[in-house]
């Protein structure tokens, strides 16, 4: 029988490929199934990570560490180890690394919540600042 963490670790990361399919445009999430287990035992990079997904409008593919109940429903504890491990498996597959948490238990307000290295925020924000640059250019007005 599985221990109570994996169960619950396994169902966030389910609940985070719906809400990631369900919120963002265009966009494909799956689940690596083994947590991505398979992948880093095998040095196989593109089956490495919780979480993998794609954005039609963003040429690099996304790399998710999820984790959930690191604190309870008013705060959670990040490990600087597994950003520095997304970010190890994403630069191996040229993808973008991030890392879903959930506040466990947590009834209103934020319950889930993305974190990233700022270098890569702000990599994601010149991406668009560029594609804004590239419709003005051409004269198409902004909405």
């Amino acid at each position: 029988m599985p221990f109570k963490n994996k169960v619950k670790g396994t169902t966030f990361e389910r609940l985070a490929v719906d809400i990631l399919n369900a919120l963002v445009k265009k966009s494909i999430w799956k689940r690596i199934p083994g947590s991505g287990a398979i992948g880093t035992s095998l040095g196989e990079p593109l089956l490495t990570a919780d979480i993998v997904g794609k954005v039609e409008s963003i040429p690099k593919k996304f790399k998710v560490e999820s984790k959930v109940g690191y604190g309870g429903a008013t705060q959670f504890a990040i490990k600087k180890e597994w950003l520095d491990k997304v970010r190890i498996e994403a630069d191996a597959s040229f993808s973008i690394p991030f890392l879903i948490g959930k506040f466990s238990g947590a009834r209103e307000g934020v319950k889930v919540f993305v974190v990233t290295d700022v270098e890569v925020f702000a990599s994601i924000l010149n991406h668009i600042t560029n594609l804004q640059e590239e419709l003005d250019k051409y004269g198409i007005a902004r909405k």
